[in-house]
């Protein structure tokens, strides 16, 4: 068993200019992801059909806040995918 972070971080992700949400709701999700104890799933990775994949940026910028993100790491459990990988399982 592995934990999926997306290798790149995407165009439209919420930490990007290009957002697809504004930034009252990007911080929402953010402060729920945290309160939550949870990471965030990859947008890009749910159109795929995948609910199991955590967002590169998320992952790079408060992935340490996460518990099953620090314990992955630790296990040396985190897979790096890619969306071509993703859509090929």
């Amino acid at each position: 068993m592995s934990f999926k972070v997306m290798a790149e971080q995407c165009d439209e992700c919420l930490f990007s200019k290009d957002k697809i949400v504004d930034n009252q709701r990007r911080k929402q999700i953010i402060e729920t992801c945290l309160r939550e104890d949870r990471h965030f799933i990859c947008h890009k990775a749910t159109i795929a059909g995948r609910q199991d994949v955590c967002c590169r940026a998320f992952y790079e910028q408060l992935g340490l806040q996460i518990n099953l993100i620090r314990i992955a790491q630790r296990l040396h459990v985190v897979e790096e995918v890619t969306l071509e990988q993703l859509e090929s399982i």
